[in-house]
């Protein structure tokens, strides 16, 4: 995994060369903060968050806002703050949601356990509160995103933001996410 996310790294400061220093480095404090979330850190936080902090609300160059567009990765020191308000709004105990990519309509990308122990990355939007599956695991996460800058899914506008194409972005993630419905519509 955490050569996927290197990739991603790579593949995001090719269009934008001042995007990694935006996202500042690993937070000593970050195995804390996850841990007073979720007793087992997964995964897909220890790859992310122990090599860089996120992307704070604030941020003054907005062009360096998306982690995906439309999608900040949220700071660490922020996170908290945005899993407790998740919480308050999605009320199915069935399943664990972290969110870690966010937009500032509260819409949210979130890490997904179920209670059968299953891993997913799923969207939710904040009008209806419905857990949508993306992937069916986190590689597939980094490789669909991988993919969409390898494919010219992901590009800049002419204002300097990162947009995408929708259709061949609908294309390539189906590809790679088979029977995921989300990459259908």
């Amino acid at each position: 995994m955490n050569e996927l996310f290197e990739e991603f790294l790579f593949l995001s400061v090719q269009l934008r060369t001042r995007y990694l220093d935006s996202l500042g480095e690993e937070n000593c404090d970050w195995e804390k903060i996850l841990s007073e979330i979720d007793v087992e850190i997964p995964q897909l936080f220890r790859v992310i968050y122990g090599k860089v902090s996120g992307t704070k609300r604030s941020i003054e160059d907005q062009t360096l806002m998306d982690f995906i567009p439309g999608y900040r990765l949220i700071h660490i020191c922020e996170l908290k703050d945005e899993f407790i308000k998740l919480k308050k709004s999605y009320t199915d105990n069935t399943c664990t949601l972290i969110p870690f990519l966010g937009n500032y309509s509260s819409d949210y990308i979130c890490y997904c356990r179920n209670i059968m122990g299953q891993e997913y990355i799923g969207s939710i939007l904040h009008d209806d509160m419905i857990v949508v599956p993306m992937h069916k695991d986190i590689k597939k996460f980094f490789e669909t995103i991988c993919a969409f800058y390898k494919n010219d899914v992901y590009f800049l506008d002419s204002d300097g933001y990162l947009d995408y194409n929708i259709e061949l972005e609908g294309e390539i993630g189906e590809k790679i996410n088979p029977g995921i419905a989300y990459w259908m519509e």
